[in-house]
């Protein structure tokens, strides 16, 4: 008997499991066929000339200057920290000159956007996320749409507009100032000077390395852009709701800023 309700047990919770397993794998394809039909009329919009230049600004604003310092802040760290552990090893093996080299080709590649997109993610992306399912949830949305409107083209395209254009120049400005204060944790570490640390960054900057950059800034701040928009556009409910889309648009984001980044740089690298 006890060895028929164990297997019964077994039964019925392997079923519960495989069921919760397929929700969560309908859910998931349902939310990204979702976000590529807001893609889709995001294009429209743009091909059709309905988003507004005003409005374009205000988010390039929210992409660019609000978002700078954070962005600078965070990647400049993140390549002082990388810095100071790798002067140290380079000055053991005997490769003194080459650690600006180094850590510029980390600092080009990596580093700055993947840190630089997780501080954009933070601040702009929640930011998003949360306005735009506040407007749904309180009508607004229905609103712009009954003054005739189109809501996609108001409050999406924009911001994805910016999200392509304007952090490539947020990534690049906090590249070029992390490489010029990772210098502090070098000379702390060793004793190159300012000049001979300048020639050795030369040394690791190559111009498709810059580009490549260029490209997954764009890439990521309109999949930032995209996402967060997204799943605040598709919130319903209430107050509960907005604080779970915007920390989903928060997850996805930095998941997807992952994956694309693999992606780019196996493309582009191997």
């Amino acid at each position: 008997m006890q060895n028929v309700q164990k297997s019964f047990y077994q039964k019925t919770l392997t079923y519960h499991i495989i069921n919760a397993i397929n929700a969560q794998i309908k859910s998931k394809v349902s939310l990204f066929l979702y976000i590529l039909g807001i893609l889709f009329k995001v294009f429209q919009a743009i091909v059709s000339q309905k988003v507004r230049l005003k409005n374009v600004l205000s988010a390039s604003v929210r992409f660019g200057v609000d978002s700078l310092p954070l962005s600078i802040i965070i990647v400049s760290v993140s390549g002082m920290i990388i810095a100071l552990q790798v002067a140290g090893e380079m000055v053991k093996q005997g490769a003194t000159d080459y650690i600006g080299t180094l850590i510029a080709l980390v600092q080009i590649r990596e580093i700055a956007p993947i840190m630089g997109s997780f501080a954009i993610i933070s601040m702009v992306g929640s930011s998003i996320a949360a306005e735009i399912a506040t407007m749904k949830i309180t009508d607004q949305v229905d609103a712009i749409s009954l003054s005739k409107v189109d809501p996609i083209a108001y409050l999406i395209a924009p911001r994805f507009i910016a999200g392509v254009f304007v952090m490539p120049s947020v990534i690049i400005i906090s590249t070029a100032i992390g490489l010029l204060l990772a210098y502090f944790p070098v000379s702390a570490a060793t004793d190159m000077n300012f000049i001979n640390y300048k020639e050795s960054l030369r040394l690791g900057m190559f111009v498709k390395d810059v580009w490549i950059e260029v490209l997954k800034a764009g890439v990521f701040g309109g999949t930032i852009a995209l996402i967060c928009s997204s799943l605040g556009f598709r919130t319903t409910g209430g107050a509960i709701d907005v604080g779970i889309a915007t920390t989903k648009a928060v997850v996805y984001s930095f998941i997807m800023v992952v994956v694309f980044d693999f992606i780019i740089s196996y493309l582009f690298f191997y």
